[in-house]
């Protein structure tokens, strides 16, 4: 078979070729590039693997021997749903990095709970301490109970932290989750369902003293109502991995105004140790899809 990794996946060419004897890999990076230019460096192909790269209707369209796409990532939204209607075969790399965006929950948590980022900053203009909270005894609501939001919580039991955990087939209501949280974080999917789900009636019915982290996907915290609750002081804080837009953001973005907004790039995924391992998540499902393709 002909396989295409259109761009880096986090592991090198070697390895992928070292896992695929006796069939074709190709590797180049087509980030920035038209879907013209992919389909004529992918002609042929019947295996496509993929990061972030999106992959539109066109593309799919102009590839028709096209019979698999190897995601090496954990969301497939970039990925046009006409491969589906197609019947080709998408696989993501769910898991590679539970432990990542968990430990940066973690590390937002510290951050908010002791204002650390304000204290590095102050003790270099010559400020002295503000008292701060312990993770102990708090309540954290986990929306979202999945391999991401189930490691949150065995990383927040550690800490002595009392875990709220809410699904489909929880027995409370998210709103309920929302008013008896110290810190609410968010793991869910982004779908039709979760787009904006985060409301302003949920941020309203936040302590005053809890925290909002999400480390998920950004259009599902409404933002105009995220700048509102904080504005109003519905909520102490929050801590955002992703947005409403990818970074690089503008640099007048409102949630950015707040010093108690801590704000990062969309790491969460983001180590070595994560990133090896969704490369090699993309490359075991490429050989078990060659290993069951008849003949």
């Amino acid at each position: 078979m002909r396989v295409c990794v259109i761009e880096p996946i986090g592991i090198p060419l070697s390895t992928i070729e070292a896992g695929l004897p006796g069939h074709e890999v190709t590797s180049f990076d087509s980030r920035g590039w038209s879907d013209e230019e992919l389909l004529r460096a992918c002609a042929g192909a019947e295996i496509i693997a993929v990061t972030y790269r999106p992959i539109s209707a066109a593309v799919i369209e102009g590839l028709p021997q096209l019979k698999m796409i190897a995601v090496a990532f954990a969301g497939v939204d970039h990925v046009d749903p006409a491969a589906k209607a197609r019947g080709i075969v998408v696989r993501n790399a769910a898991g590679y990095a539970d432990t990542a965006v968990a430990e940066l929950v973690l590390g937002f948590m510290l951050c908010l709970a002791r204002d650390i980022p304000r204290h590095n900053s102050d003790i270099r203009d010559g400020g002295t301490a503000r008292v701060g909270t312990e993770l102990r005894g708090k309540t954290v609501g986990i929306v979202g109970t999945g391999a991401i939001g189930s490691r949150v919580s065995e990383l927040t039991s550690a800490f002595g932290m009392t875990t709220l955990p809410f699904d489909r087939d929880s027995p409370i209501s998210l709103s309920a989750v929302f008013a008896a949280s110290d810190f609410v974080t968010i793991h869910v999917p982004l779908t039709a369902g979760t787009r904006g789900m985060v409301s302003a009636e949920l941020l309203a019915a936040m302590k005053p003293t809890a925290f909002l982290i999400n480390c998920a996907r950004g259009p599902i915290v409404n933002a105009e109502a995220l700048r509102d609750a904080l504005a109003a002081g519905e909520l102490a804080g929050a801590a955002l991995d992703v947005f409403d837009v990818e970074p690089p953001l503008p640099a007048d973005y409102p949630l950015l105004s707040f010093s108690n907004v801590l704000a990062t790039p969309h790491i969460g995924f983001d180590t070595s140790e994560a990133l090896v391992d969704k490369g090699n998540l993309a490359l075991a499902h490429i050989k078990e899809f060659i290993a069951a393709a008849p003949g």
